[in-house]
């Protein structure tokens, strides 16, 4: 088993900024990205997920954070749902695994499920991740918790290009 190597450093936004974040999203157009972006996005994905040191389960019942670290030093494997897994841009399988490289950043970086510990995965994805696709990372993880945090469900998948990212 793997333990996490690094504690997330503690980022503690007002909860007016998560909001502002969580309106972009909820508010903003939905972005198409181009072609090229998709294919640097599964190319990521892909290396990232073959990088993950430790056996990867999927299941189709609903995982929170808790429970997948739990399973993780109890088994030695990453639990990974995949229930609710339709993405408008990404294959099945394909989002399986993101969501499996995002569960994975959880543990190298030590954050949690609140805002600070999703934009923490978010600066970790963004150390491995070209500068193309920083953005679409950007609306996958922080906009999309903002949004899911300051409703209280998750909202209705889609990409938002935030100006400036």
């Amino acid at each position: 088993m793997v333990a996490p190597t690094a504690k997330a450093e503690p980022l503690l936004p007002s909860a007016p900024v998560v909001g502002k974040l969580a309106s972009v999203f909820i508010n903003g157009a939905a972005v198409i990205p181009t072609d090229r972006e998709i294919a640097i996005l599964n190319a990521w994905i892909e290396a990232e997920f073959r990088a993950i040191p430790v056996p990867v389960c999927f299941t189709a019942a609903d995982v929170d954070l808790p429970q997948m670290l739990a399973t993780l030093r109890s088994t030695g494997d990453l639990l990974i749902s995949i229930a609710h897994n339709d993405h408008p841009f990404l294959e099945g399988f394909t989002n399986a695994k993101f969501r499996a490289v995002h569960d994975w950043h959880h543990v190298v970086t030590g954050a949690d499920s609140t805002f600070a510990g999703e934009f923490a995965t978010f600066q970790h994805a963004c150390k491995s991740a070209p500068a193309e696709i920083q953005w679409l990372l950007f609306s996958e993880i922080v906009l999309q918790a903002a949004a899911c945090i300051s409703t209280g469900r998750f909202q209705p998948q889609k990409l938002v290009r935030m100006p400036g990212v």
